[in-house]
């Protein structure tokens, strides 16, 4: 029978109902709720869950539970810091439970190598990172270089230092063993681009590398010998929105300061010095002495705590906000950083002008700005946007000569109080009878805060900005894999100066002798009458330097696997020009190709070559071609190693050689001969006639060259229980050739002032240790230790000298960084010491140096060469160089819930200094005639003390048998140091999450504890104020609060 017309309808209905259900489903979203937990099956709080390709998400709660709404189809992806991110398709169920797995046993990562990133499982390189999560526990001031220091293998940094705003200007960075006779630093690129990173705020950094050896430097050319150091920015991630706010509070004070004698001490040192010279007339009488002793009249005889004086704790402030996120178009990353660094000298607001309130502090603010954006504006095409600057402004005191600042008198004080003159009244100079009155004994110098404020002070500025541009393009249509990108770099900053003057402050004296005033101008000219000058404001800001640099670059990448063959290849074309405030531009062009093969990640094989140019150099030899290869294979990727050795998990051995280049630190147009007008003239004809004298200039250098470095290096990486313990050995070694140098041997009847050539030749080995352990006990209580170890040595194989030269004296055979400075204003030897003259008669046995005659109590010096004299040609240099070449790190962290305790460690040892001419500061009782000892110096020779450290005691620091270039004045630099203590505590709870906070992280940090060095005179071993040059800001120690707070 057929169906009636009713019948018909009903099967219609239900057919459209049928095929309408699956849109239904699909189109209506889900609400989806679940519990994540770890491997342990605790649960996690704070994972992130977010709708892949939207920034639609939330985070788990205290007990780990989420609810989020999805469509079926689209795609959930679980992520939390330290575990595996795991990502599942949301289907017609309603509840999803997630388990996440810790990543902390994983061996591969992603490092960061020139122009491109590589598995670390494939890389074949000597390459060493760190994260910018890991330099953020590193709180070492304004300066970011300073936090490198002991975190990476093979990395150097020495700070001499830590003036406010100028920190950067005094580091030294060197990776592994220097062995340029010229400049060691390696070549900075920060993104890709060569530009300095100290104005960078630790926050926008993602990571640090290190390329170390030449198959990872080659690609460099003549810039890659000395090591490069890569710095990548953070950037965008897909999703919502996470903003990052840092506050840190540092209270900071003086690592390490010297210890002085008291008056009453001084003086009666003096006394025995004066005896010691003959100088009975100078005697102090024993009634001076007792008011020395007494302090009964503290303004005629002063006894003051300069230490006390300059140094005050001070407070330092570092502000960050960041955000980052993005979607399926463009991902960012947003930055914006504060810095304010104040003095720890209290000194800056006591002189007679009232400028502002911080006239003659050191100070220095900065604030930093990032933008980095990335478009995907086709399925197949790129744009990336970097723009990022900073503006600084810093101020210090006219502080030219600074080295008093370090020895000065106890038995003088830096002003009279008011109650000096109610004391002592003065009815004859009419100035500053209310106030202060500054102190000047014009026997000893100046007036004693002349260099801290009493000259005026200095407003500096400075600006930065950087901006790149990348485009990329995917070539799938033309091969698989193939793709193309062109950058552009801009880069301009510049300096500013305006000084503010004190044409002299006017100091005074009360005289013991009679308790009479006197007035002096800075240069001790006596001065009664003239009034105080006012501080000069109207002279004009001053450009001091400028720089413009552009860069820009075409690159081809290729990337493919075939089955378990995996190919790579980078091809690039770039130039740069530079430009400073004065100068003509520089040019730079390289040529670089780069190929990689792997056999299941198992057998590694990796070639580059670099074809690149310097303007430094003549037509036709500015160009220079940079080969190098590198083997590698990780052998427990084989089936017998995991049978037969399952503890050990990871082995990989790596070799590499090539050629690498430098041009650092030689000038330009060498190639160049040309002739100027001499300071001399010549008279003919009468009358006389006079005629400017024309002269040849230095004589030209044809045939100059970069220098050659030729390096290889054989590396072990292993890993051993899943990973939980991880050694990394290695070994590497190099040659330097053409380093170019002033030939010593031309004689000087020659007639030219120096002639130079590509004649050098040095070499260096060394070793570098990376053992790590790594270990989570439980769900709550994690245990991380590592530690590094690098030294080196380095030797001088060839350098042109005269054939005559002693070899104690000769460059050749000699450490490269001690050769290096032997040249230097204070030398880097020595004249040897046999100890102390111990009776009259040993006078008459040991040959002299010139100068003043010993007393008993004096060194005696070994007659090196036999020649009956004791001169310069007796000189022998110390074993070790300045740059430490054994350098060690260490660092435990232990993690328990969401309380994390950080300790690190760091030391030098095998370093060696000279102190400047041999002593002129600090290094003997009473420097530039002021009455100043250390309390180290009482160990000096005498009768009853004949074992000493230091010689017997002179009257005039630099006018004694013992102030010479001798070995006494050489300082042994090690030291071990507590570097920092860091405690830290997350809040991650419900409340938080409902006003907008995921999390709060605490961190209390103590940075430089604590330092132990054998030398004792005070100052901190690092810096120049351990007795290179005194004059130096000193090195901090500090006690940084820090809140970051993540929404």
């Amino acid at each position: 029978m057929k169906p009636d017309f009713i019948t018909k309808v009903r099967l219609h209905a239900w057919m459209c109902l049928f095929l309408l259900i699956p849109l239904t489903v699909t189109g209506q979203q889900l609400t989806i709720t679940g519990t994540v937990v770890d491997e342990y099956g605790e649960t996690l709080p704070g994972v992130t869950v977010v709708i892949e390709g939207t920034t639609r998400g939330v985070s788990t709660d205290i007990d780990g539970k989420y609810s989020i709404n999805a469509s079926p189809g689209e795609v959930l992806v679980f992520s939390s810091v330290g575990m595996n991110t795991q990502t599942i398709t949301v289907g017609t169920q309603t509840v999803i439970n997630v388990t996440l797995t810790e990543t902390t046993a994983e061996i591969e990562s992603v490092v960061v190598v020139g122009y491109g990133v590589q598995k670390k499982e494939t890389v074949v390189g000597a390459v060493s990172q760190i994260s910018g999560e890991r330099l953020k526990d590193i709180k070492m001031g304004g300066a970011i270089e300073n936090t490198l220091q002991g975190v990476l293998p093979g990395m150097v940094v020495l700070m001499q230092d830590a003036t406010p705003g100028e920190e950067s200007k005094s580091i030294t960075m060197q990776i592994r063993a220097g062995a340029s006779m010229g400049s060691n630093s390696p070549l900075i690129l920060v993104d890709g681009v060569e530009r300095s990173f100290t104005n960078l705020d630790p926050e926008e950094i993602s990571s640090i590398s290190i390329l170390k050896d030449a198959s990872a430097t080659a690609v460099y050319g003549v810039k890659g010998a000395n090591g490069v150091v890569i710095v990548n920015t953070k950037r965008g991630s897909e999703g919502a929105l996470q903003l990052d706010f840092t506050a840190e509070t540092s209270l900071k004070m003086a690592t390490r300061l010297p210890e002085y004698m008291n008056s009453y001490e001084t003086m009666l040192l003096r006394n025995e010095a004066y005896k010691n010279d003959g100088k009975w007339s100078s005697l102090i009488s024993d009634e001076v002495l007792e008011h020395y002793r007494t302090g009964d009249s503290p303004y005629l005889y002063p006894d003051f705590d300069w230490m006390d004086f300059y140094f005050k704790p001070a407070w330092d402030q570092n502000y960050n906000i960041n955000a980052r996120g993005g979607n399926s178009f463009v991902k960012y990353f947003v930055s914006l950083g504060y810095l304010n660094e104040s003095d720890i000298f209290d000194v800056g607001s006591i002189f007679p002008y009232k400028f502002e309130k911080k006239d003659a502090s050191y100070w220095h603010n900065r604030y930093t700005f990032r933008n980095n954006l990335d478009f995907n504006l086709t399925k197949s095409t790129k744009l990336t946007v970097n723009l990022a600057g900073n503006i600084k402004v810093w101020n210090k005191p006219v502080d030219d000569y600074t080295q008093e600042q370090w020895y000065e008198a106890v038995n003088a004080m830096p002003y009279y109080p008011q109650e000096a003159l109610e004391q002592f009244p003065d009815d004859k100079i009419p100035y500053d009878q209310d106030g202060i009155r500054y102190f000047e004994n014009p026997q000893q110098g100046e007036v004693r805060l002349m260099w801290v404020g009493g000259m005026g002070f200095r407003r500096n500025k400075s600006n930065g900005v950087a901006t790149d541009v990348n485009l990329e393009q995917k070539l799938d249509f033309i091969t698989e894999g193939l793709k193309a990108s062109a950058f552009y770099s801009f880069n301009n900053s510049n300096e500013y100066m305006k000084e503010y003057p004190l044409d002299y402050l006017f100091g005074y004296y009360l005289n013991p002798a009679d308790s009479t005033w006197s007035r002096y101008t800075n240069w001790q000219v006596l001065d009664p009458d003239t009034p105080q000058p006012k501080l000069i404001t109207t002279r004009s800001e001053n450009l001091q330097s400028a720089s413009r640099s552009t860069y820009y670059k075409g690159q081809l990448d290729y990337a493919r696997s075939f089955g378990r063959h995996n190919v790579t290849g980078v091809g690039v074309f770039s130039r740069r020009q530079y430009r400073g405030i004065s100068s003509f531009p520089s040019y730079e062009e390289n040529w670089v190709a780069r190929g990689t093969y792997n056999y299941n990640e198992k057998y590694l094989l990796e070639a580059s070559v670099a074809y690149t140019g310097s303007e430094k150099f003549a037509p036709g030899l500015r160009f220079g071609t940079f080969p190098s290869f590198a083997v590698g294979w990780v052998g427990s990727e084989e089936n017998f190693w995991k049978d037969k050795m399952p503890w050990f998990n990871y082995f990989k051995t790596r070799f590499s050689w090539g050629m690498v280049g430098s041009d650092a630190g030689i000038g330009r147009w060498l190639y160049i001969s040309e002739y100027t007008n001499a300071d001399d003239y010549s008279g003919f004809g009468y009358p006389m006639t006079w005629y400017p004298s024309i002269q040849e200039g230095t004589i030209p250098v044809t045939d100059a060259t970069w220098e050659t470095a030729v390096k290889s290096n054989l590396g072990f990486e292993m890993g051993f229980l899943q990973n939980r313990v991880t050694l990394n050995v290695d070994l590497y070694d190099e040659h330097r050739n053409d380093i170019l140098q002033v030939r010593r041997s031309v004689p000087k009847w020659v007639g030219v002032s120096s002639i130079s050539g590509n004649s050098g030749e040095t070499k260096a080995h060394g070793v570098e240790v990376e053992l790590g352990y790594n270990h989570r006990f439980s769900r709550d209580f994690t245990l991380q230790l590592r530690g590094i170890m690098s030294a080196n040595e380095s030797r001088v194989v060839s350098y042109d000298e005269p054939d005559a030269k002693p070899e104690n004296v000769s460059l050749e055979g000699k450490p490269v960084g001690v050769a290096q400075r032997m040249g230097y204003y204070t030398p880097a030897s020595a004249i040897q010491d046999a100890g102390f003259y111990q009776s009259f008669d040993e006078l008459f046995i040991w040959p002299l140096a010139s100068g003043p005659q010993p007393i008993v109590g004096d060194f005696k010096y070994i007659d090196f060469n036999g020649d009956g004299f004791v001169n310069d040609l007796d000189r022998i240099v110390p074993r070790n160089p300045y740059v430490p070449a054994f350098t060690w790190g260490a660092n435990l962290a232990a993690i328990y819930k969401n309380l994390t305790m950080r300790v690190d460690f760091y030391g030098i040892g095998s370093t060696t200094y000279a102190m400047r001419q041999g002593g002129m500061f600090y290094l003997y009782p009473f420097t530039q005639n002021k009455d100043n000892a250390m309390t180290a110096q009482a160990d000096h020779w005498t009768p009853d003390n004949r074992d000493a450290e230091w010689p017997a005691v002179h009257s005039v620091a630099t006018a004694q048998y013992n102030y010479m270039g001798n070995e006494f004045s050489i300082v042994d630099g090690r030291y071990t140091r507590l570097k920092n203590v860091a405690l830290s505590y997350r809040l991650e709870t419900d409340p938080l999450r409902r006003v907008g906070v995921s999390r709060i992280d605490l961190t209390l940090t103590g940075t430089n504890l604590a330092t132990w060095t054998p030398f004792r005179l005070g100052g901190d071993p690092e810096g120049f104020n351990s007795g290179v040059d005194f004059g130096a800001y000193p090195m901090m120690k500090r006690f940084t609060f820090e809140v970051r707070m993540t929404f």
